[in-house]
């Protein structure tokens, strides 16, 4: 589908669209143009037969995703979530340092196996894809193989890194 035919489709539904999540009581703007944004890429390789289900369905697992990572990260109190966040937001140095850190944890995991650890190179290719931002279910379609089994993998290799990095 050419971006001109699917920007016609969602201009066609959007109002529906928003109705739907609405009455969910469901609908964020930002989400909503996230799930644009996931469901045209998406639709470069799969085609979209119902596009108004499709973009909810869309919608439904962004949700999803943003709600487990933010339940990752709940804070008990204000004191509590200073540890961890700095109050400028402008820091970049600070960022940088962080992302650079986490870069070398993950190249030292790539180029080091562990003894005994079966899959290294799937595991590294399951990795490699999920900082891209894909999600278990789209790699498992990518490397044809279950859900389940990427979930193990990516639980394995935060446990990995978490000794690494001790």
């Amino acid at each position: 589908m050419s971006s001109q035919q699917f920007g016609e489709l969602y201009l066609r539904y959007e109002e529906n669209i928003k109705k739907i999540l609405n009455s969910k009581r469901i609908f964020d703007e930002d989400l909503f143009n996230d799930t644009y944004i996931a469901l045209y890429e998406d639709s470069q390789h799969n085609e979209i037969t119902d596009f108004v289900n499709a973009y909810v369905e869309f919608y439904g697992k962004l949700l999803k995703r943003q709600e487990q990572h933010e339940s990752h990260y709940d804070c008990h109190d204000n004191a509590h979530m200073l540890n961890y966040d700095r109050p400028d937001d402008s820091d970049l140095a600070y960022r940088e340092q962080v992302g650079n850190r986490v870069d070398k944890l993950i190249r030292l995991y790539a180029t080091h196996p562990q003894p005994g650890v079966r899959n290294h190179s799937r595991s590294c290719k399951i990795l490699r894809l999920y900082r891209q931002g894909l999600t278990e279910v789209e790699i498992s379609n990518k490397l044809k193989i279950s859900q389940p089994t990427v979930h193990q993998h990516l639980e394995r290799i935060i446990e990995r890194l978490k000794a690494i990095a001790k």
